[in-house]
């Protein structure tokens, strides 16, 4: 059974996202793991240890991650770095300083590699066969690093009077901007959830489904970007013919981000391109005007506009990660301000 194929660098993991992220995805996403009747079967100590150990062997299943090789190359003409939309914002606030990127690079902490996760064993009433739900938790800290060419400078302090004996003072910047060449850096802290559902066969627990895709979410759930569905665009050479449409939630004909989709390729579920093949991505919702959108695959960032090739010479058939990024335009400008972001990393088969 192969793993996933990442580049570049893993994730430190955090315990303190594990107990309610844990909860969450057990009660809200996944349900095919069930508990048996009572009485019918328990799991034992063995099983215990036979769980955590197929966890463990297959711990990038459950990665949602950003993989990014190097600080790399971003258009200079992106919305938000044009005069229609940043130029609006600044002259709508001159209370922030802004700035222009032509690169960035999402920096992880690497200094642990534990993943926190829980499990629920127990009998599938309906094919008698014994699994187990599997859900898992993670925090993703870090830097996003960005270099910027040109900024605002701040010319003067500002004096406000909100009340009497109340004085705040706000910096005021220009509204142009002038050359630099400096490296804003913004941390990174959200939560990933991920998970799928194991099988015992033969006495030897293996996994046999993963969730349609892990979510990250910065700074929370609740205050990340929402994203509903993306539509991708395939074929071969520059000919489109297969579009798949992947969806927050799991229905009858769409791909399900909270789905469970069984990882043999004799079953066939997992969203499968060849070899040679080309995807594209688009329609994404809800769109928002003033946010960005990449594609992530095999340690190369792309723009939502881009092809994402899976070339022979440099895919290896076997299961990979195409991730998604929506980031609020805000976080690309604004000098303050924290990283916002929500990320579907969806499991995708390359034969």
């Amino acid at each position: 059974m192969s793993l996933w194929s990442v580049q570049g660098e893993r994730h430190r993991l955090r315990k303190q996202a594990g107990a309610a992220l844990c909860a969450l995805l057990t009660a809200a996403i996944f349900g095919c793991g069930r508990t048996g009747p009572e009485g019918i079967w328990e799991p034992t100590k063995n099983d215990t240890d036979g769980i955590r150990a197929a966890v463990e062997a297959n711990k990038g299943y459950f990665r949602t991650g950003l993989a990014e090789l190097a600080m790399t190359l971003c258009d200079t003409a992106l919305p938000g770095t044009t005069r229609t939309l940043l130029y609006g914002d600044l002259r709508g606030n001159r209370f922030k300083g802004r700035f222009r990127l032509d690169s960035l690079q999402h920096k992880i902490d690497t200094n642990s590699y534990d993943l926190e996760y829980t499990f629920i064993a127990g009998l599938d009433t309906l094919s008698q066969e014994t699994t187990c739900t599997v859900t898992t938790a993670e925090t993703i800290p870090g830097k996003l690093r960005m270099h910027a060419w040109e900024k605002t400078d701040s010319l003067r302090e500002s004096l406000f009077f909100p009340s009497p004996g109340e004085t705040t003072r706000l910096p005021f910047y220009s509204d142009t901007f002038t050359p630099c060449n400096i490296v804003i850096e913004k941390d990174i802290a959200g939560a990933s959830i991920n998970g799928g559902v194991l099988k015992k066969v033969n006495g030897t627990w293996q996994l046999w489904k993963v969730a349609g895709g892990g979510r990250f979410y910065a700074p929370t759930p609740q205050d990340a970007p929402a994203t509903e569905t993306l539509r991708l665009v395939s074929g071969r050479q520059a000919t489109a013919n297969r579009t798949d449409t992947v969806a927050l939630r799991p229905d009858t004909l769409h791909y399900g981000i909270h789905g469970l989709f069984s990882v043999d390729s004799a079953d066939n579920q997992l969203l499968t391109f060849s070899r040679g093949d080309w995807v594209k991505a688009s329609n994404l919702t809800p769109r928002s005007a003033d946010a960005f959108d990449y594609l992530y695959f095999n340690g190369q960032r792309y723009e939502l506009k881009d092809t994402v090739r899976f070339d022979s010479a440099k895919v290896s058939p076997g299961i990979y990660r195409l991730s998604f990024e929506h980031i609020p335009a805000p976080v690309l400008w604004e000098v303050p301000g924290k990283y916002s972001a929500t990320v579907w990393g969806i499991p995708i088969r390359v034969q």
